[in-house]
């Protein structure tokens, strides 16, 4: 049963009904978790390379990365149940076909994730984590000059820090 069946107010006929739904109830449910997860998980990712990413939001993105891919692995094998269970001769040929549609669904889900997921590698590997303002070290004015650091360079540095900053405001405002 879907959402739009419940809108519809269509409501299952028998307690016995609702009970043979109950496996494709719950690769649905997993189905609407992951879409949630991976909501969030681009959240996390579109944070990425901002004043937001530190290690502690690095450490987030992994552990719901890790969240993601526990709650996949739990859903895939509650629908390879339900595909198997729909291969008996007298399954009632609607619900093979809201079975299927269950499939789809879930094999979309998983296609965003691995977007997000490439998305993800691709900003982690190009920007490192700033760390936390209690960390960084105190400048005497608005330039900060590191111990050793060559006055020549610090202009350059300065500038790209800005074409980064402009860069991530760009691909934030994409839509």
């Amino acid at each position: 049963m879907s959402f739009q069946d419940l809108q519809n107010g269509k409501r299952p006929s028998s307690s016995a009904s609702a009970m043979s739904r109950s496996p494709s109830q719950a690769v649905a449910a997993g189905i609407f978790q992951i879409n949630t997860a991976v909501a969030g998980f681009r959240r996390l990712v579109d944070s990425i390379g901002t004043a937001k990413d530190t290690p502690e939001h690095r450490q987030k993105l992994h552990n719901t990365r890790q969240r993601i891919l526990q709650l996949v692995k739990d859903t895939s094998a509650k629908l390879k149940s339900v595909s198997e269970s729909d291969r008996d001769a007298n399954v009632n040929p609607s619900k093979k076909i809201e079975d299927a549609k269950l499939a789809r669904d879930f094999q979309t889900t998983l296609q965003e994730f691995q977007k997000v997921q490439q998305l993800a590698s691709e900003r982690e590997s190009t920007y490192s984590p700033s760390l936390p303002a209690s960390s960084l070290p105190v400048a005497s004015g608005s330039e900060y000059v590191a111990p050793g650091m060559d006055q020549d360079i610090q202009p350059f540095l300065q500038k790209r820090q800005e074409v980064l900053l402009l860069d991530n405001e760009i691909a934030f405002n994409e839509p």
